[in-house]
């Protein structure tokens, strides 16, 4: 759940399109490195040549990045449910995006 802080929209660019995305200002320069994150992963599995259909990069890049997040969670006994909780909030702002978005 997120404070009474006020929410700014975030323009960010993934897989070539933009999305305006809400985070408290506070979270901005998060919010920007996850993207920059996202994208590192989803152009390094586009750069391996081996799938091709955008849904499936995306799926890949994200399951890459939850399995790195866990590595480093267990690794460093991290609080597991503040990262899950700040991942779903990021996932239905990526949804309510996506929905806003028409199709290619």
């Amino acid at each position: 759940m997120m404070s009474d802080e006020a929410i700014q929209q975030v323009q960010v660019e993934i897989l070539g399109r933009q999305f305006n995305i809400g985070t408290p200002a506070a979270e901005h320069s998060t919010l920007v490195q996850a993207v920059q994150m996202l994208n590192d992963k989803i152009n390094a599995i586009q750069g391996t040549g081996r799938i091709v259909e955008t849904d499936k990069i995306v799926i890949m890049a994200a399951l890459n990045l939850t399995h790195d997040l866990l590595k480093l969670t267990v690794k460093d006994g991290l609080a597991v449910g503040d990262f899950e909780r700040k991942i779903m909030s990021m996932v239905e702002a990526c949804d309510k995006a996506l929905a806003a978005e028409p199709p290619n």
